[in-house]
């Protein structure tokens, strides 16, 4: 999918995920994209940071970038941001310095955007293997947990080569059994993803952040 083309995209599906990325040299507030398309739309702002958790492939960047489309806030894939600024892949990272070296990243680049300027914060799925993490989650801003299951996860994977740690779909079932008590452990919402667009799911998001009063109109 790309979100790129507007309102012809409001009914795609969560299989094909999408990056929104901060560069590491910009501040949290200039965004590279998306970009607002539609100026005459409310222009809103954040409160507290959103952190979207869960596992691989469940719409956190695809659901984090349309509500920054139609929302006018800031959006950030964490996973992406790694990548760029250590000029790898993630399978790269993986290769050089394992998981605990990555993990190591990971946790740097989560304090990081936990402490600028609120805004929309896709985690990568294990973010909440580690316990500096979910206390950071826990107590930075708004964690919203995007439910998938095994099975749909393995549906929406086109080339399991570029996921490290999903191979199959019986290691998906015992990866999700395993983090699930973790995602629910930081989450103050949780959605289904299953059988929606990635508009359905944004829509649903938005009305949670703004009865919660994350996400509210700009004052002008």
């Amino acid at each position: 999918m790309n979100e790129a083309n507007g309102p012809a995209d409001e009914e795609e599906v969560l299989s094909k995920p999408t990056l929104s990325v901060v560069a590491p040299e910009e501040s949290a507030s200039v965004v590279i994209a998306p970009v607002l398309e539609r100026p005459e739309r409310p222009q809103c702002e954040l409160t507290a940071p959103v952190f979207f958790v869960g596992f691989m492939v469940a719409g956190k960047t695809s659901t984090s970038r349309k509500l920054a489309r139609t929302c006018g806030v800031a959006s950030v894939d964490l996973d992406a941001y790694v990548e760029r600024r250590e000029g790898k892949t993630i399978n790269q990272i993986f290769s050089e310095v394992g998981e605990e070296g990555f993990r190591a990243m990971e946790t740097e680049v989560l304090r990081d955007f936990s402490q600028r300027d609120p805004l929309l914060v896709s985690c990568g799925g294990g973010v909440v293997l580690k316990s500096e993490n979910r206390e950071i989650l826990k107590r930075s801003g708004f964690v919203v947990y995007l439910k998938v299951t095994a099975e749909q996860a393995y549906a929406r994977v086109k080339d399991v080569s570029s996921r490290p740690l999903f191979r199959d779909l019986e290691t998906a079932r015992k990866t999700i059994d395993g983090r699930l008590p973790l995602y629910e452990e930081v989450a103050d919402a949780s959605v289904d993803t299953a059988d929606k667009t990635v508009a359905q799911v944004a829509r649903e998001v938005r009305r949670i952040l703004e009865k919660e009063g994350i996400l509210c109109q700009q004052r002008r």
